[in-house]
């Protein structure tokens, strides 16, 4: 939660004196003014004179002053002096939501999606309300409502994210659990990396944006993995399931005992929530006694900067890889080719380390050390 500047800018000082002798309600501005504009940076603060700053603050208190309780509020407006106190040059989007995780960020997501820029964005959080009064690229009176409309899917969509985080991660801690005892085609050593896999993506190394249970039923003849009614969270709450797919799209060709228990890959869906990108998937496959594939658990999200942060040899499943590959190599790990190895596998894209096969890696990693003997390009690919 945003809190005060310790020590107020003097243009807010400034600014607050004059709200407090502004009139009747003068304290209650004031105060309101010393929150509102507690984290504007001071260059923008002297961009303007006080009497703006005020209007802008007074007309907000008016916009905000009641709202349904889990619900945000919004509006798009050019201002006008008449109606609001001051003119701009921008239109202004203005929103009061409970305070959660990742607002700002899904705003500005929804805002560049339609291709608008930011001209100015204040912030604070004051009694537990997220306060934003946004100034963006002018725009046309007709273009309001799908503006307004695509922010609040966007506030939705945040909503349910933080609604079901919580519910998401314990799911994904149980599965780590229950990998201890369920049937699965692997040794010992692949159950126990996917489940410090699971852990350890738990730990505030992946942000939970859905989650949706799957099953394989036998549709028209062929074996099918279908959604579970009623088992999405999320992003994955509301939205319809896809079509059944047949179980060879989920299950099959994938070689490698620890991608056997869980599917490490992207989606074709681009995320709504945090920050722009194609989600991460985490799928937890189920087998039968007879290594059959029976259904999936589908985790979706966003590797956390932590994750991306951490060295290989500190990742599960992703520290085994880098063993088989440093082990097949046949290179001494004090050598210098062994440590230039062991660089690259440092410096690889961690979505790479995280979606590659063992082979995929090994062909991916050898690659780029070759080039180091004689400089020229060359393109890696995988499907």
């Amino acid at each position: 939660m945003s809190a005060p500047n310790a020590a107020p800018t003097p243009e807010l000082s400034a600014l607050a004196t004059a709200a407090a002798n502004s009139g009747p309600d003068g304290g209650a501005l004031a105060r309101f003014v010393e929150r509102f504009y507690a984290r504007v940076p001071q260059d923008d603060m002297a961009s303007r004179p006080a009497a703006i700053w005020l209007a802008v603050a007074r007309d907000f208190t008016g916009f905000a002053a009641k709202r349904d309780v889990g619900r945000p509020k919004l509006r798009v407006f050019n201002p006008d002096a008449s109606a609001h106190g001051y003119d701009s040059t921008h239109t202004v989007l203005q929103i009061v939501n409970d305070d959660m995780p990742f607002l700002v960020d899904s705003v500005s997501m929804a805002l560049a999606e339609r291709g608008i820029g930011i001209h100015l964005l204040v912030h604070p959080v004051i009694e537990r309300e997220s306060m934003m009064h946004i100034e963006i690229d002018r725009q046309a009176p007709e273009d309001f409502a799908a503006i307004e409309q695509a922010i609040e899917s966007a506030l939705g969509d945040v909503r349910l994210c933080v609604q079901d985080w919580a519910a998401m991660r314990d799911i994904m801690l149980r599965a780590a659990d229950e990998l201890a005892t369920r049937a699965l085609p692997v040794n010992d050593v692949a159950r126990a990396e996917s489940q410090d896999f699971l852990r350890w993506a738990a730990d505030n190394h992946f942000t939970f944006l859905g989650y949706r249970e799957y099953r394989v039923q036998v549709v028209d003849g062929e074996r099918r993995l279908t959604a579970v009614e009623g088992s999405g969270l999320g992003l994955m709450r509301q939205a319809p399931a896809h079509a059944a797919r047949a179980v060879s799209e989920f299950a099959a060709g994938r070689s490698g005992a620890e991608r056997d228990v869980l599917i490490l890959t992207k989606t074709n869906a681009r995320a709504t929530v945090h920050r722009p990108g194609y989600m991460d998937y985490i799928g937890v496959l189920v087998y039968d006694e007879n290594g059959v594939p029976v259904a999936e658990q589908r985790f979706l999200g966003l590797y956390t900067s932590g994750a991306y942060n951490r060295r290989p040899w500190e990742i599960p499943l992703v520290r085994r890889r880098h063993d088989q590959i440093m082990e097949r190599s046949g290179l001494a790990a004090s050598s210098h080719s062994g440590k230039a190895l062991r660089h690259i596998l440092d410096t690889l894209p961690r979505d790479e380390l995280f979606q590659s096969s063992t082979d995929e890696l090994f062909a991916t990693v050898m690659g780029i050390l070759a080039l180091q003997e004689r400089a020229r390009s060359r393109l890696f690919l995988r499907r």
